[in-house]
Formats: C-alpha cells, structure tokens, sequence
C-alpha cells in the first residue's frame, strides 16, 4: 500500500509533464495528404510572392508580406483576409511555424486564420507541370473523390472505395503526376461512375520508372 502511492503520485506526475510539452507537439502532427486533398479542403489557394517578413507586428508569429498573383480559391472570409496581403504563421518550430523565403514564388493552400505545417506550400517553380494543372483547377472539379492514405502493401491491394481512390504517402508518381478523378464505366446495369487515379502519360512514365 506505502508503494502504491508514490506510484500513483509519479504517474499523475508524468501525465502532467507530457500534457505540458505534448500540447506544442501535438499541433504539429498531420496527416499526409495528397495535393488534391490540400486544394479540395483549403480555405483559400493563391498563387503569391513572398515580399517581406516581421516577427513584430503579432507576438509570437511571423508576418509574411506578400503579393497575390492569382486566387485559385477562396471563401469570403478568406478573401478578406487575402485583400491585406498578409500572411502569419508561429514564429516557434514547436508550434508548427514555416518558413518562406523572400521573393520566392509559391502556392499555397491554407486554412484560416495562420499557415502551418500542415498547409500546402510548394515553390512555383519545383512544382511539376500535373500539379501546376492540378492546383489551376483541375483539382477542383474532382473534389468528390476522396483519397485516403493508405500504409504498407496489404492496404494497397484491398478493394478500392468507389468514391475515392487509396494513396500511399511514398507514392510520388500519384503525389507528382496523377489526380483521383470520376471515370464512367459500363457495366450491364448501366454507366456506373467510380474514382480512380487519372492515367496521363507522365503518370504512366512515372510507374514504368519508379
């Protein structure tokens, strides 16, 4: 009984410490996601250029200035946000801040109200000509196919979902070359509409030369 408690004392002890340090850590933690997935549940994609930053106009986040070359898409309170041409993100790697560099060109696909890591940021120019398609709007009109990371071979082969497509987060050939989009397929009932991963020619290059 006398060693029981310093045990429970040591266990709410150690619950407390990994409340106090895992809260920053746990804001960190995202699921990999596909670029169409960033594009599809984005508050807002633009195409901008990284003007200037200050890590003093909000304490503890940098402001990023910025010049918006295209608005891919927005919400109305995004597109509010965008008229000032600022964006913030936390100053502290712990708390999932990114970093831009200045007069870099890149797109983003943000939620409100900050950038984090677990926003879609990608220079204009390391991006491939798919993506550059994907995110011009390409990938909106697929919005309804769902794509669901899927870890190691035994999830890959399962059937795939009719409304979705799976997508291993190592899979650079869909991540750089492809998009889940409807495909009618006939069958003896009748046109039935399934997603799958669109089979372009630098897709198909991609899985013949992995």
């Amino acid at each position: 009984m006398e060693l029981t408690k310093p045990l429970s004392l040591l266990a709410l002890a150690l619950f407390a410490v990994l409340a106090f340090y895992g809260s920053s850590a746990d804001a960190c933690m995202c699921m990999p996601s596909h670029p169409q997935t960033h594009y599809c549940t984005a508050d807002y994609v633009v195409q901008l250029r990284v003007l200037r930053k200050s890590n003093s106009i909000e304490p503890g986040k940098t402001t990023f200035k910025v010049h918006i070359k295209r608005t891919y898409k927005a919400t109305p309170e995004a597109r509010r946000m965008l008229r000032d041409g600022r964006l913030s993100t936390p100053n502290n790697d712990a708390m999932c801040g990114i970093q831009l560099d200045i007069g870099k060109v890149y797109i983003i696909a943000g939620r409100m109200p900050q950038l984090n890591l677990c926003s879609y940021y990608k220079e204009y120019t390391k991006m491939t000509i798919s993506e550059r398609h994907g995110f011009s709007g390409a990938y909106g009109l697929a919005c309804n196919c769902t794509i669901t990371p899927c870890f190691g071979m035994q999830c890959l082969r399962q059937r795939e979902y009719a409304d979705g497509c799976k997508w291993s987060p190592y899979g650079k050939c869909e991540r750089d070359y492809s998009a889940c989009v409807p495909h009618n397929i006939k069958s003896p009932m009748g046109d039935i509409q399934r997603c799958r991963w669109r089979r372009t020619q630098l897709y198909k290059k991609c899985l013949s030369y992995p």
